[in-house]
């Protein structure tokens, strides 16, 4: 049994993280400021309480003051909406009142973790949480044991004698009440905007959210069923929300485009949706004020044909109208500068041409992995061009898929232990060899695996197993792994979708969506004489063994 990484493991790596950065010299203004940003974003993970952290905020208060109050805000802006220790939570409210209103104005907390904090904080910021409509009861009836100081004003005040000033404020109060009443009159007095008709099919509307990524408003559109819906994170077990491409959007503030939307009933605004959003700011304070998009009804070639069928020729690569010719000389033109971005990158991580400072070390490792994970997805669009166009060939050579497996599974379960989650696999006795190409079945391999841990949520644990099975008549390999928590109740043809993936905002996870990894699985698999079969449960993929002959041959039996 191979070890895995435990709690602790990722308790002490990011401790170490925290000891890295705080060793960092600051030799003038922007380095100071660069690694103050540094453990802030380290601190806004979630669950992030240790000593470490402690040793982190203290040398953030310290150094505050050398800190512009744009990036502070700035630094507050970026915790909104997200689950944050009431330590970063104090800290940021201990600001001045435009970086704690950043900060403040919607991040999240436990109820406990509000109980606890709201009376560690001042009037300010107890003012600013006021303001607030989303935050828990237990923070709410924090914050009203506060009333009647937070609302004291200190000294003593005297009346003021009546002067021409005053007379002039006060008539001018009045007469903004009278204009602000004549325009309730008016708005009220107009007719309302046409309901929408029942029965008429809507193609089309606009909609809003708030910080928190709750949908506010509606336009185009029956409300009911779309106002409360949320774009923050993915859909529960699979069934109505959005997919990983709105969330990891919604995660980084970035704009999205054409990502899937499920609404649950049978009226007008039910059914699957393809929206897109851009995030909006304060324009005063840079503090993030939620996204605002339009949504569509998916085009015919966005939705997989029921079932397990195929596409039909002609009609591109997996249903899409780009032809594969024209996709095979895209990749082409892709591989180029990709492969030019990698190497000129690593010549800045190792340091080829001179000393490099650590920031750009960092930043050139990060590219390094991101161009990688690009560069694998245009093989995998290159693999499933030649597919389509009859031009890949496999040799029937002998493959150990039991130390291939072995060998994935120590890449994967590092990845899963830093989603808190893990894998599991059990590999029967005497297994044979696969008559399969070594690329083709760590291809294979590799997007199974990578489709399914990457889904696995916290606590979750993946199993999979080797074995020997019956299918088609005969004894085939057989790589089983189970399906997460978060595609239950999915059947194959909305898995196979080649548009779908629930969640691709993670490392190493199937840049083209979990549906054209499965998709591309499955053609791979029949390519070499295997099949990808989806059940309930689990995905199988069942590979051709060696030939009897060769068995006796190869190994001895």
């Amino acid at each position: 049994m191979r070890p895995r990484f435990a709690r602790e493991d990722l308790a002490l790596r990011f401790d170490d993280m925290i000891a890295t950065v705080l060793a960092q010299p600051e030799p003038n203004g922007s380095a100071l400021a660069a690694k103050w940003r540094q453990l802030v974003d380290l601190l806004a993970q979630p669950g992030r309480d240790s000593e470490a952290a402690d040793d982190a905020v203290a040398w953030l208060a310290a150094h505050r003051s050398e800190v512009p109050v744009a990036l502070r805000r700035d630094a507050g802006a970026s915790l909104a909406g997200r689950r944050v220790t009431p330590a970063i939570a104090a800290f940021f409210a201990d600001d001045v009142p435009p970086v704690a209103g950043a900060a403040l104005a919607s991040v999240r907390l436990s109820p406990g973790d509000w109980r606890a904090l709201v009376p560690r904080l001042g009037p300010t910021a107890r003012g600013i949480l006021r303001h607030r409509r989303d935050l828990p009861a237990e923070a709410v009836e924090a914050l009203g044991a506060f009333g009647t100081t937070d609302f004291t004003l200190s000294g003593s005040v005297s009346a003021p004698a009546a002067s021409p000033a005053a007379e002039r404020s006060e008539t001018q109060i009045r007469e903004l009440v009278q204009r602000i009443e004549n325009f309730r009159r008016q708005r009220d007095s107009s007719a309302p905007p046409p309901p929408i008709a029942p029965g008429v099919p809507v193609e089309a509307f606009q909609w809003e959210t708030g910080p928190d990524g709750t949908i506010l408003w509606v336009e185009g559109a029956p409300r009911g069923p779309l106002i409360g819906e949320s774009i923050a994170s993915i859909a529960e077990r699979g069934q109505f929300g959005v997919d990983g491409q709105a969330a990891g959007a919604f995660e980084k503030r970035a704009p999205f485009r054409d990502a899937r939307f499920s609404v649950p009933g049978t009226g007008a605004a039910s059914g699957d949706w393809r929206i897109s959003g851009v995030p909006f700011f304060d324009p005063g304070q840079g503090s993030f004020l939620g996204y605002r998009g339009s949504a569509r009804r998916p085009r015919v070639d966005e939705v997989a044909p029921p079932g397990p069928a195929r596409a039909p020729q002609g009609t591109g690569l997996f249903g899409t109208d780009l032809p594969p010719d024209s996709l095979r000389q895209l990749i082409h033109e892709l591989r180029t500068p990709l492969n030019a971005i990698i190497g000129f990158a690593e010549m800045i991580d190792g340091q080829y041409m001179g000393p490099a400072a650590a920031p750009y070390r960092t930043r050139a490792a990060e590219i390094i992995e991101q161009a990688r994970g690009l560069l694998s997805a245009v093989d995998d669009l290159d693999t499933a061009a030649r597919m389509e166009t009859s031009r890949l060939q496999f040799t029937e050579s002998a493959t150990d898929a039991v130390a291939l497996l072995c060998r994935l599974h120590d890449a994967y379960e590092r990845v899963a232990a830093q989603r808190g989650s893990r894998i599991a696999v059990e590999i029967a006795r005497d297994l044979p060899q696969a008559q399969v190409e070594l690329s083709a079945a760590e291809r294979m391999f590799a997007r199974m695996l990578a489709a399914t841990i990457g889904l696995a949520g916290e606590g979750e644990t993946i199993g999979a197993s080797m074995t020997l099975e019956q299918e088609g008549g005969k004894k085939m390999l057989c790589l089983s792994i189970d399906r997460p928590r978060a595609i239950d109740g999915l059947d194959e043809g909305a898995l196979l979708d080649p548009g779908y993936s629930p969640d691709g905002d993670w490392p190493g996870a199937p840049s083209l969506g979990l549906g054209f990894a499965l998709r591309l699985v499955r053609n791979l698999a029949e390519a070499v004489g295997g099949a990808l079969r989806i059940g309930g449960a689990r995905f199988f993929l069942y590979l051709p063994p060696l030939e009897p002959a060769e068995l006796s041959s190869g190994q001895g039996a």
